[in-house]
């Protein structure tokens, strides 16, 4: 057959079969490979990968968390002056909690902050998920990919703005070239660290935010990790505002390496978010802004 006409009519029949299987397609890309290379390269440019998506942005999303600052407080009355419950309960007031917070902060007494946490869903790299599990004292339940099967679901990939697409598409394409003689659980060996991870994680707010946060938001920390970490810091804001303020205050002072590389005048905090957003795209919220400026900072 002509070679030209071969290259048209498969590159039609390709079309055509677009809402196939990508295993099938990806099958048809190979055999075309002992034909022509240029021409595999160029269908699989037009592959859909209708089931492949690449992104730069992690996700963390609140789902879910117990305890309160005011229950906290609460629990000072009933355990520390013999209060009723109901009658600690109503002797709650936004000063009393504020300063009650404010004085276990200073004073070290941070065993009362686990009576509060937070639950996320969160999606990152492999390699980021891999960061995330070396915090022991959280718990986890992450996505399989032992049991997925990413030819029949979508697979996601998360990379810095910038990072190259071709090397997923192979990594994909192997993935299902394999999955015609593996399961998926020896099929994932070919997936690259950049494969998204999809994974419940819950932190009482001590270990979130005065463990987790002074290492992980610190610009030492990778900036998908990073971002993540400011993605969660701003829903603890939103949760434990009083306890998020006065971390957000002392967080160069929490851990020695938090302001390790950072240029001499920037603020540590804002220079690690700004790198994690020009790598990983814009964070949804950022409370801090307001008190950064109410501080001159």
């Amino acid at each position: 057959m002509n070679q030209s006409l071969m290259e048209s009519r498969s590159i039609e029949g390709f079309r055509q079969c677009a809402a196939d299987s990508n295993r099938e397609l990806v099958r048809i890309c190979n055999a075309l490979a002992e034909y022509r290379a240029p021409l595999r390269s160029s269908l699989l440019s037009l592959l859909p990968f209708a089931d492949m998506e690449i992104r730069n942005t992690p996700r963390a999303l609140l789902v879910g968390s117990w305890g309160s600052e005011g229950l906290v407080s609460a629990l000072t009355d009933a355990l520390y002056r013999g209060a009723s419950w109901e009658e600690a309960l109503g002797a709650q007031t936004q000063e009393l909690v504020e300063r009650r917070i404010g004085a276990f902060y200073r004073q070290g007494h941070w065993s009362v902050f686990e009576f509060m946490g937070a639950q996320f869903i969160v999606e990152c790299s492999r390699a980021c998920h891999t960061q995330f599990i070396r915090h022991r004292l959280a718990s986890y339940w992450s996505e399989s990919q032992r049991y997925v099967d990413y030819t029949k679901r979508k697979i996601r990939f998360v990379v810095p703005v910038g990072f190259p697409e071709e090397p997923l598409r192979r990594a994909y394409e192997d993935y299902v070239k394999l999955r015609e003689g593996f399961r998926p659980e020896y099929a994932r060996m070919a997936l690259p660290n950049a494969a998204a991870v999809l994974f419940a994680v819950q932190m009482n707010a001590r270990e979130l935010l005065l463990n987790f946060a002074p290492l992980r938001c610190a610009y030492t920390a990778q900036a998908e990790i990073r971002h993540v970490c400011w993605q969660m810091f701003a829903a603890a804001w939103r949760l434990w505002p009083v306890l998020a303020k006065l971390v957000w205050q002392d967080l160069p002072q929490l851990h020695r390496d938090f302001c390790t590389k950072v240029p001499r005048g920037e603020d540590c905090r804002l220079y690690a978010i700004k790198d994690a957003e020009e790598k990983h795209g814009p964070l949804p919220e950022k409370p801090w802004l307001a008190a950064a400026v109410a501080h001159g900072r």
